[in-house]
């Protein structure tokens, strides 16, 4: 189930140019002003631009990918300026307000989502508005700017992350930048916590292993792992003792898919959208690992809805380690946060 777009395709965003608010004297205020309205000079009163965060990653732990805006509601007035940044996420996002009787299509089908298609003018929840996936590659991604034309609420959500929704509120007045940052704030503490402990306990777990009747021993390795709030973008726990003639299954359930991917001395397939991403090579479950030539789980499916899933054999893939060596393999889709590993046989 290929989810994920290339993070090579960039989306250029056209900057919203803002209008100038002059300070009526007898306010005495200068343009960087950190009230909460401000007069125009035709007397009109614009509440000031809000910010909100879509994802973010962990600065200590790069695996620990929070898959929520920040906040995840806000208020605005008509008119009031919102925007949305992917400044600190390495896992791309999309901000997406689909129009009235649209639905929001399934993961595996919003490909024609990928791409960008930018607000022309202050949205009413007729039309179609989506930022496209960003960020796409190692640049930083440009902000989404966009205002309401009338009061009401309107949801939005990231199309590859369905967990992942925000909902704006349109009335007569909006909160303050500093009140929106302060909730964003906490909640992004909230579910960095709740990532962390997730993560802790992933890489402190035992390697599940099991005896098999020549001897060898299979050990199981957890595709990450997903939370409420975030998903756990590592391989863990990671056998230490692996020997050679033992087998390892990668297992996925998570609610992300993901591959183990062993590229050794072949080009790295860095597009996600690439073909090759989603076929087992060189053929299906099980394989024998070498140091030579690409070996590719394809995608394992997410054990999605939780518990519901595809059966665990439609997640998993078996390969065999015939010899001695380091095996390095990573996860095609999560590359940027560090989802990798390697299997060191004895």
């Amino acid at each position: 189930m290929s989810i994920l777009a290339t993070r090579r395709r960039r989306a250029a965003l056209a900057a919203a140019t803002a209008a100038m608010i002059a300070l009526g004297a007898a306010c005495g205020s200068s343009d960087d002003d950190k009230s909460a309205a401000k007069t125009s000079a035709s007397g009109s009163v614009q509440a000031e631009m809000i910010t909100i965060k879509a994802g973010v990653n962990d600065p200590t732990h790069n695996q620990i990918a929070v898959l929520q805006y920040m906040p995840a509601k806000a208020t605005v007035a008509v008119g009031q300026k919102v925007r949305w940044i992917w400044d600190e996420t390495k896992e791309p996002h999309s901000v997406t307000f689909f129009p009235a009787g649209q639905a929001a299509p399934s993961p595996e089908n919003a490909g024609p989502f990928f791409a960008p298609t930018l607000p022309t003018g202050a949205f009413d929840g007729s039309a179609l508005v989506n930022s496209g996936l960003q960020p796409l590659g190692p640049q930083g991604a440009p902000p989404m700017e966009m205002t309401f034309s009338k009061a009401g609420s309107y949801s939005y959500l990231c199309v590859i992350h369905p967990q992942m929704v925000g909902t704006i509120v349109v009335g007569d007045t909006g909160e303050t930048a500093a009140a929106v940052k302060t909730r964003g704030d906490q909640e992004q503490g909230q579910w960095l916590a709740e990532g962390n402990e997730a993560y802790q306990k992933l890489m402190a777990a035992n390697p599940a292993s099991t005896k098999n009747r020549d001897g060898s021993t299979t050990w199981k390795i957890e595709m990450g792992t997903t939370t409420a709030h975030t998903d756990i973008l590592a391989f863990a726990p990671v056998p230490a003792a692996v020997e050679k003639g033992d087998k390892v299954t990668f297992v996925n359930n998570s609610m992300a898919p993901h591959t183990a991917s062993f590229f050794n001395e072949t080009p790295p397939i860095m597009n996600p959208e690439d073909p090759a991403v989603g076929k087992a090579a060189p053929g299906p479950s099980p394989q024998k690992l070498s140091s030579k030539g690409l070996y590719n789980t394809g995608v394992l499916p997410p054990n999605a809805p939780p518990g519901a899933g595809p059966p665990e054999a439609a997640r998993s893939f078996t390969f065999s380690v015939p010899t001695a060596g380091e095996y390095q393999y990573i996860c095609i889709y999560h590359a940027p946060s560090g989802m990798a590993g390697m299997i060191k046989a004895m």
